[in-house]
């Protein structure tokens, strides 16, 4: 799929966007759902230009989540009783994503003109002195070196070296740390998607730029006492993870299921860690398994908060964009380097549960009434009509019946995605947006090895996140 020519092509939609004229945003943003362009393609290249003028890194992730999103409206059937354009239903998430970057757009536009960006330290230069790529990385992480970070990246990019190299170089660097929230690590993996969506080239260094200030431990970080017990479990000699390297055998993904009862238990952490470290070597269970059971155990804390709740459920699904973006590495790379991530991850959700208190509704009741007939298309519009209704227990059975017929669950999340962005993104911060994608992913990402557990939790969290913050009008 070819890439979009920003400065060709987005210049009249960036002018618009930038002109803070919403009405001219949205004519403008008409046009180009009449082109043969990928939405995904357009919003991951508004969002590499509004990188540069967003330090905070919220609205990044955002346009990250709606550029993702986007790839699912595709497989929505096309409407049985009207004479929508196909294109045309996909103006709301694209408008929604317009509106996330117009803050940021101009001052990124300028950024992004004027951008110097520091010498690379290429491998090569390491050589005199012994150290890896690692451990500059580890090095500037731990020394609050921003600079020294994005060289190291800048270098391997330099060097042509393959882009999952550099992802793994950031993920490593972090993978036991855990300051702001664990942000820093979700703006790696998000920020890494925006450059899949334009695909990856000289646009690399743009996202690198944006993301090495957010890599490093500041000195007054706000890490939890329990990281250090993280840093302390995975030092030890005796909990190394090199022997997955040379495993033939193939996985035993099922040893991975009583992590989640673990994770959601009143387990310390080295208890957690252990049981990590036991599925991984002891029962032979994929990284990629494992962190899909951290991902459900932390959609079931979000399962415990009730709908009146609004910031209790935000924090809570906080914990599902952490272990859903751990997870995601795991379909990106392979590097054993990574693996901490899964200790960091569990100990996180484990530490979050022990904080959530349990309310009063804890799941999505069932609907009385059935509708939206046998047919996808049909169900789809029922679909969106409960959800622009705020019927929550009717989306559900609508949804899981979509499922059971067995009509593709792309068109189905792609729905939710169009209903979640029939909400002013700016009145949540665009968190709607971000908890539909990780739940959508994780529920297509599914390990085909773990069949038999049911994840209908990720499809009610992605359901109660559409239904999030203010209506546009």
């Amino acid at each position: 799929m070819a890439a979009v020519d920003i400065e060709a092509d987005l210049s009249p939609l960036v002018d618009a966007v930038v002109s803070g004229n919403l009405d001219r945003t949205v004519a403008t943003a008409r046009e180009y759902l009449q082109q043969e362009s990928a939405l995904d393609i357009l919003i991951g290249h508004i969002g590499i230009i509004a990188a540069h003028g967003d330090p905070i890194g919220h609205r990044t992730t955002t346009l990250a989540a709606a550029s993702m999103l986007s790839r699912f409206i595709p497989w929505i059937p096309a409407p049985i009783d009207t004479a929508e354009p196909p294109k045309e239903r996909a103006l709301p998430l694209f408008i929604q994503a317009l509106k996330v970057a117009m803050p940021i757009l101009h001052a990124g536009r300028e950024a992004q003109a004027h951008v110097e960006y520091p010498h690379p330290l290429f491998p090569s230069e390491l050589l005199d002195s012994h150290k890896s790529v690692n451990d500059v990385m580890r090095e500037a992480i731990e020394n609050n070196d921003a600079q020294l970070a994005e060289r190291a990246l800048l270098g391997l990019y330099g060097t042509g070296a393959d882009y999952r190299t550099m992802q793994v170089r950031a993920y490593e660097s972090i993978a036991t740390t855990f300051q702001n929230g664990g942000y820093p690590l979700i703006f790696a993996v998000r920020g890494f998607q925006l450059l899949d969506a334009v695909e990856w080239g000289d646009r690399a260094p743009n996202i690198i730029h944006w993301l090495a200030p957010h890599l490093p431990l500041s000195p007054h970080n706000d890490e939890p006492t329990w990281i250090k017990a993280v840093r302390a479990y995975t030092a030890e000699s005796s909990h190394s993870l090199v022997d997955i390297r040379t495993r033939l055998s193939a996985p035993k993904d099922e040893n991975a299921i009583p992590l989640r009862k673990l994770i959601l238990s009143d387990a310390d952490t080295t208890q957690i860690c252990q049981g990590i470290y036991n599925a991984l070597i002891n029962g032979e269970a994929s990284p990629h398994a494992v962190g899909s059971i951290i991902v459900l155990a932390a959609a079931d804390i979000i399962q415990r908060v009730g709908d009146e709740d609004r910031e209790l459920f935000l924090r809570a699904a906080h914990g599902l964009l952490f272990a859903a973006a751990v997870r995601l590495v795991f379909r990106q790379v392979q590097d054993v380097e990574v693996l901490n991530l899964l200790f960091t991850s569990a100990t996180y959700i484990n530490t979050l549960q022990k904080e959530v208190p349990v309310q009063q509704q804890q799941a999505v009741s069932k609907a009385s009434t059935i509708g939206g007939g046998l047919i996808a298309a049909s169900q789809l519009e029922t679909l969106a009509s409960q959800l622009q209704a705020q019927d929550l227990p009717g989306a559900y059975t609508t949804a899981q019946r979509y499922l059971k017929i067995g009509h593709d669950p792309r068109g189905l999340f792609g729905t939710i995605g169009l209903a979640a962005a029939q909400a002013d993104a700016e009145s949540v911060q665009g968190r709607n947006l971000q908890i539909v994608q990780a739940a959508a992913e994780e529920f297509l990402g599914w390990p085909k090895t773990l069949a038999t557990i049911d994840i209908d939790v990720l499809l009610q969290v992605a359901l109660r996140a559409a239904l999030f913050g203010d209506k546009t009008r």
